[in-house]
C-alpha cells in the first residue's frame, strides 16, 4: 500500500512535531500497523461522517487521529488533528457563538 500525503498534512505534521517531537515514533508506529493491516484494533480506524465522509481517521495517542481517503490503492493522509475537530468539523468557535447568542 502507497502512503502520500497532502501539502496541508505535510504542514500540520510540522508544527505539531515541533511542539512535540516525541510524537515522531508513535506516528511512525501507527503508520506501520496501518500499512499491515488497515483493521489493526490499535488504530481504531473509522469512517467519518458530515462534511468529511469520504475521509477515515486513525488514532495515534490521546485524541490525536490522523485523517485519510483511499484513491485506488493508495492512502493519501490529509490532516493530523484532535477528536474534537473530527467530529465539530473545527468549527468551535462559530458553535460557541451561536449558543451564547441564543442564552
Amino acid at each position: 500500500m502507497e502512503i502520500r500525503t497532502t501539502s496541508h498534512f505535510d504542514k500540520s505534521l510540522s508544527k505539531k512535531l515541533k511542539k512535540n517531537p516525541h510524537l515522531k515514533g508513535k506516528i511512525k508506529k501507527q503508520i506501520e500497523l496501518l500499512k499491515g493491516n488497515l483493521r489493526h484494533p490499535s488504530l481504531k480506524l473509522h469512517k467519518l461522517t458530515g462534511n468529511r465522509s469520504q475521509e477515515y481517521s486513525f488514532w495515534i495517542e490521546g485524541n490525536l487521529r490522523i485523517t485519510f481517503i483511499i484513491i485506488n490503492n493508495a492512502v493519501l493522509f490529509t490532516d493530523i488533528i484532535t477528536f474534537f475537530h473530527i467530529h465539530t468539523g473545527g468549527h468551535f468557535i462559530t458553535k460557541y457563538l451561536e449558543i451564547i447568542e441564543h442564552a
